[in-house]
């Protein structure tokens, strides 16, 4: 199996904001991997628990993997968001989300034969109700923000979308962040003291522009639920 691994995310943006990954400086298979599933105390996921639950090429045979550096934080913040009722939003985008998780994966998959990625960001947490937290204030910020200015002077637009299904976990919301004509769709899913943020962008003007990835999400909820025991 090949993972090409890289190292931790700087907390850029991706597509029209400059690049997402920041990629410098390999790690090991095996570490990208992670070990066996992994508990603290035997209850929330730890570091390696969490890799352990991130999909991988036997999950998705057809796709090719990017596998980033596993962490407690895997972004960081510029200059707040204006208004700031729009920072959960640009928080999810810069991988730096509140409250802070305490342990981070993420890697970028896309089929063989296409170029359309998805990012897949897992966060775990000490306890169910600081991913309830999370989920909350970025539902709050998808339905009162409508753009904003981030800290390289952009301002992309935001669009709240449909409650998707949230399938084997406990609860989803959606959401859209545009600027000039390319969209980054979100979709944020909570499984008991996890979180599972998907992110895909295209041309709004694309025929099938904000079409989910539903086997890659179907896939890592199902891993995530199973390996947590939270499904």
């Amino acid at each position: 199996m090949t993972l090409a691994a890289v190292a931790l995310l700087a907390g850029c943006g991706n597509g029209d904001e400059g690049p997402e990954d920041g990629r410098s400086g390999a790690v090991t298979e095996d570490s990208a991997e992670g070990t066996a599933a992994g508990r603290t105390n035997g209850g929330p996921l730890d570091a390696a628990g969490l890799e352990s639950a991130a999909v991988t090429e036997a999950d998705l045979p057809e796709y090719t993997f990017t596998v980033f550096k596993q962490g407690t934080v895997l972004g960081s913040k510029g200059k707040p968001a204006e208004p700031a009722a729009c920072q959960p939003v640009e928080d999810i985008r810069l991988r730096s989300p509140e409250p802070a998780p305490t342990a981070a994966a993420a890697r970028s998959v896309h089929p063989k034969k296409d170029t359309k990625a998805t990012d897949i960001t897992l966060y775990a947490y000490a306890e169910a109700a600081d991913a309830e937290e999370l989920l909350a204030r970025v539902r709050d910020a998808a339905k009162s923000c409508t753009g904003y200015e981030n800290d390289m002077g952009l301002n992309p637009t935001v669009t709240g979308l449909p409650v998707p299904d949230p399938g084997p976990a406990d609860e989803a919301l959606a959401f859209k962040r545009e600027l000039s004509g390319t969209a980054h769709w979100y979709r944020v899913v909570r499984s008991g003291s996890n979180v599972a943020v998907f992110s895909w962008q295209g041309l709004v003007a694309h025929k099938n522009a904000g079409e989910a990835p539903d086997e890659v999400i179907t896939a890592q909820l199902k891993k995530l639920t199973e390996t947590a025991g939270t499904g």
